[in-house]
């Protein structure tokens, strides 16, 4: 092999072992943007349960207040409102589940991701 053929080959080595470092660190930054955007939504769902179950267990304390006074009428509003709310409970536990498993496969690319760039 000729000298200057042995360079090329050199420098088109280089080439392509720079372009797949360069786009493996790319994933690693998007797996880490990901990752932090997950904790966020995680962070903001748990806020809004806290909030909706604090509104669902007043509709029930109110419920409660109206069966034990006999306010039937009362009673039937509050447990409209607190079923209203249950339903928004499990929607966000829906919510957050779905986002602590994407913060899962985002953990496991980035180690992917991690392993595959330090071979």
């Amino acid at each position: 092999m000729s000298r200057v053929a042995r360079l090329g080959f050199f420098a088109a080595a280089l080439t392509l072992v720079g372009a797949s470092s360069a786009f493996a660190q790319s994933d690693i930054y998007r797996d880490l943007r990901d990752i932090r955007r997950d904790r966020a939504d995680i962070y903001r769902e748990q806020a809004k349960l806290r909030e909706e179950r604090a509104e669902r267990n007043y509709d029930a304390r109110r419920e409660r207040r109206a069966l034990e006074q006999g306010n039937w009428h009362a009673a039937r509003y509050w447990d409209a409102r607190r079923r209203h709310e249950q339903h928004d409970v499990n929607a966000i536990e829906r919510d957050l589940r779905r986002d602590r498993g994407d913060l899962a496969r985002d953990k496991a690319d980035l180690r992917r991701d991690i392993w595959r760039y330090g071979r």
